[in-house]
Formats: C-alpha cells, structure tokens, sequence
C-alpha cells in the first residue's frame, strides 16, 4: 500500500511541472507582431502575381492618361475641335485625378484597398469605353475627366495594397518594381498607336464614322480590365483587417499566402496569433452627411500632426518639384528632338535650337483642316525612353537595399545636375538627348519619394497619405506640362539655371527626408532556424515592428 504522505509528495511535484509546462507554452504561443507574422509567410508565387496585379493597375492609369496626347491629329478630324478645346482635352484626365485623389485615398483606408480599387476600375473602364463613342468634343472631355477620376485610384491605394502584403526585408523592393510598370505603359501605350492609329477604318457605328483613334481608346481599355479581374482574385490585406480588428480574418490571409508561397498546408504555418493593432476608421461608423465630413476630416488630419507636419510639407513639396521637372520636359521632349532633327545632323547648342522655335507656330491652322497620316517616328522615340525609364527602374530595385533609398534618391540628383549644366555646353546630338533623357528620368524619384512615404504613415491613414501626396504630384506634372515648356522656348538659358537651382534645392529637402531605420537583426532561436529552414520561399529575418 503506497504511503499517503508520498503520494501528496508527488501529486505536488507534478502539479508544479505541469504548471511550468503551461507557463512555458504559453509564452511560446504569445502573439506575434504583424512584422513577424507576415514574413514568415515568405516570398513567393502570390507576391509575384500580386505585384503582376498591381502593376496592371499602374499601367492602366498611365495608358488612360497618355492614350488621349496619342490620339489629337487623328481625332481633329471627326470631331473638330479648337486649339483651347484640346488643351482642357489633354489635362482633363490629369484634372480628374487630382480631383478625387483625397477620396479615393479616405475610403482606401475606410472600406479597403482592395474594395475600393475593383470599383474605381470597373468606374473607370466604363468612362473609358463610353469615351470612345463621343459624339463631339466636350462628350470626349467630360468622359476623359471621369476616366481620370475615377481611376486615380489605381496609382496612389495600389502603393499601400503592394506594401502591406509584405515584410520589411522585402518591401521596398518590391515597391520599386511597382513604380517600373509606369514606364512600361510608357511603352505600351505608343506600341499600340503604332499598331492601330495607322488603320484605314471606314465602320459606320451608331451613325458615326468609327475611326482608328476611336479603337485605340478601346485597347487601351484592355489594362484596366485585366487589372480588375486580377484585383477580384485578392483578399483584403491583412494588415488592413488587423487595424480593423478583424484579427481571425487577417490570420486566415496569412495562412493562404504561406500555403501559395511554401506549398505546404495552411495548418503548418507557425503564427497562432496576431498581435492586434491600433483602430482605423470604418464606413460603418457613417449615419449621415455630418459623420461622413467628421470621418474625413479625421482620416486627413492626421497627416499634418505636430510629428508629421515637417515631413508631410517635405514630402508634398519633392513630389511636386520632381513631376513638375519631369512631365514638363516630356511633354515637349518630342518637339525637341523634331527640332534638333531639323539641324540634319549639325552640332548645336540645345538653347539655340530651342530659341530659334516659334512655339506659336501652328496656332493659327484651320480647325477643320486635318491629316489621317501618322507619323510613328515620335511614338518610336516614346518607346525607347519608356525602356529606358524600365532598365533605370530595375537597377534602382536591386542597389536600394545596398545604398538606402535617401542615398539612391539623391545620387540620382546629383547625376541630374551634372546633366543640366552638360545641357548649357555639348552640342552633340547623342549627348543632348542623354543628358535630357537623364533629366527626365527624375520622374523616376518620385516611386522612391513614394516608397518612403509609404513606411512613414501609419496603417490607418496610408492609403490617404498616399494618395494626398500622389494628388501633390500630379498638380505638379499639370503645371510643369502647361508653364516649363513655354518657359523653356522663351528662355532657354536663364531657365535652366533655374532648374539646375531647383534640383539643388530637391538634393537638400531630400537629405531631410524620413527613413525607417532598419532594425537590428537578433540571433534566430533553434526554432526560429528551423521555420527558416523548412520553408521552401525566401525568408527574412524576423524583425519586431
């Protein structure tokens, strides 16, 4: 018969190993951040079909935007338009992303990024289409203006959906490779003028002479589309469901993403539970007018506290110099070269090509007057600048890691100023359009200004952050396309002095903008080493948020 005594002995003796055992898992089971949880997840096939997604929606708006600057001969012709009629044609699409940038950006981060992008892009198609089939030239501006609108969404909402699907280890590159499918458009949109506008149709639709321009803004359609049946295929990012404490939903993401990435079953992922984040506003908190302006107010706000202020103004101010510089010189990049072509090959200073330029010629052609001819030389000459712009987007993708995107953004400053003052002294035709090439290519800062930006905000103003400062930028590239190039035929010379002190200017703003230090990697456990080990995709070191 066992003793009374012992047996209390040892019932106390494992009661307190079992204590410990269950002290001891529940510390192994402790939340984990949403750093830690998503880069567990890895990098894999649905990070690469979800930047393939989020690039069609990049290109669909720069395609929108351009297609109508590819069509103004060809559309002369059918609708007539005056010389001031094709002005508000060409800014209306920028107009409209201006415009709505402030909303779309409130209910990316009210309703969802991935919401509120299936809708812009189904709205924005439909504008589109319809646009195609106007009966006069204010039906086309009216339709190209809601186009805009409405798909503005699908350049600033895309930054925050890209982002937080990702780790900070595989974050900014990603990004980077976002911002290159805005130069691929670049590509793409004059390929298919190339293609279509050169097409002799004669087609009778719905009483109106169905010309080639007309097919043009139907193909250009086909982006937007594609996009919007990629995007229908996403979940909700999970960083987004975990602001909005929606924390077993955003769990359930993860577990999808680190099956598609790893191939193994969703029950083997490590993480049991996420560490909940603060609240983010929701449109269900909406009852009316009043609620909604209070919403708003509260989702921008934000964006000027006393902590963001400085870099919210700095951010704002770089993204308008750098589309102002850039869109204002690619808007009339082609007449450029169409006058240094008229030299037949005679060394020559850019200024006094450009002086010797009447930029009112023309103005007074008949409206009813028009050519169906094409010339592909200028859309040939796009094509090459957009590949350009592609090569420059990829090297900055695989050196920010090494340099920091501060040091990257302004080495390519400083690479900017030696081209404009080399503009003021080469006469040589090559060296002329490299350096102006380079110079626009200061657009391309504007994806690692974003991608800043991005890790800056917050999760629950991101979304508006992102799309404030894109709506910055924009009112830039709307000014620079309307004022440089008239200043530049003006005066060639002062002007680019001036631009040459505004880039010094970018280089010091530049200096002061925000970064999110990297932080210290930690010595990886046992068990930490084997998760690395047994996931098939990248992994990356787990860093606390």
């Amino acid at each position: 018969m066992d003793n009374p005594a012992y047996v209390i002995d040892c019932e106390r003796e494992f009661a307190t190993m079992a204590g410990a055992r269950e002290e001891n898992l529940s510390e192994k089971t402790r939340p984990h951040t949403f750093e830690e949880a998503i880069t567990l997840t890895g990098v894999g096939r649905f990070h690469y079909k979800l930047l393939l997604i989020c690039g069609l929606c990049f290109m669909g708006v720069m395609v929108e935007i351009m297609g109508v600057s590819l069509i103004m001969n060809q559309m002369k012709c059918d609708l007539q338009p005056t010389l001031e009629q094709q002005g508000i044609l060409a800014s209306a699409g920028f107009l409209g992303v201006v415009l709505s940038s402030h909303a779309m950006g409130f209910l990316a981060d009210t309703w969802g990024r991935a919401t509120t992008l299936r809708y812009a892009l189904c709205l924005s198609s439909v504008c589109s289409i319809v646009s195609a089939f106007s009966v006069n030239i204010w039906m086309l501006i009216v339709f190209r203006f809601l186009t805009g609108f409405f798909i503005s969404g699908g350049q600033a909402c895309v930054f925050s959906l890209c982002g937080e699907f990702h780790g900070s280890g595989s974050r900014i590159r990603h990004v980077t490779l976002l911002s290159g499918f805005l130069c691929t458009a670049m590509i793409f949109a004059p390929a298919m003028a190339i293609g279509i506008l050169p097409l002799r149709i004669e087609t009778i639709v719905l009483g109106m002479r169905f010309s080639s321009w007309r097919v043009l803004l139907l193909a250009n359609v086909s982006i937007s589309l594609l996009a919007l049946v990629g995007i229908s295929a996403l979940p909700e990012t999970p960083k987004y469901l975990l602001v909005q404490g929606r924390g077993d939903e955003s769990l359930a993401i993860l577990r999808t993403i680190f099956a598609k990435n790893s191939g193994r079953d969703p029950s083997e992922y490590p993480v049991k539970e996420v560490a909940l984040e603060s609240g983010g506003a929701s449109l269900s908190d909406v009852h009316g007018f009043l609620d909604a302006v209070r919403l708003v107010w509260h989702q921008t706000v934000p964006l000027f506290h006393r902590s963001r202020l400085w870099h919210t103004l700095n951010i704002c101010c770089i993204q308008f110099l750098i589309y102002f510089l850039a869109q204002g010189i690619f808007m009339w990049f082609p007449t450029i070269l169409n006058e240094l072509g008229t030299r037949n090959g005679e060394d020559t200073l850019l200024c006094n090509v450009l002086q010797d330029f009447n930029i009112a010629s023309g103005s007074g052609e008949d409206v009813a007057s028009c050519s169906v001819e094409v010339d592909t030389s200028t859309y040939l000459v796009m094509i090459i600048i957009g590949a350009c712009f592609v090569l420059i987007y990829l090297i900055f993708a695989y050196i920010i890691d090494y340099m920091g995107k501060k040091n990257l953004l302004m080495a390519w400053m400083v690479l900017t100023i030696i081209c404009l003052v080399a503009l003021h002294y080469v006469e040589q035709f090559a060296l002329v359009v490299i350096s102006l090439t380079i110079v626009m290519a200061i657009g391309n800062c504007g994806g690692l200004v974003s991608t800043i930006a991005m890790e800056f905000y917050p999760t629950h103003i991101n979304a508006m952050g992102m799309c404030f400062i894109m709506m910055v930028g924009r009112l830039g590239a709307v000014a620079g396309s309307n004022i440089l190039g008239r200043m530049l035929f003006a005066s060639c010379d002062p002007i680019f002095w001036a631009l040459l002190a505004l880039v010094v200017l970018l280089c010091t703003l530049g200096f002061f903008l925000p970064e999110k230090k990297r932080a210290q990697q930690k010595k990886p456990s046992a068990t930490a080493k084997a998760i690395v080990a047994a996931t098939t995709s990248p992994i990356f070191a787990i860093n606390s948020k």
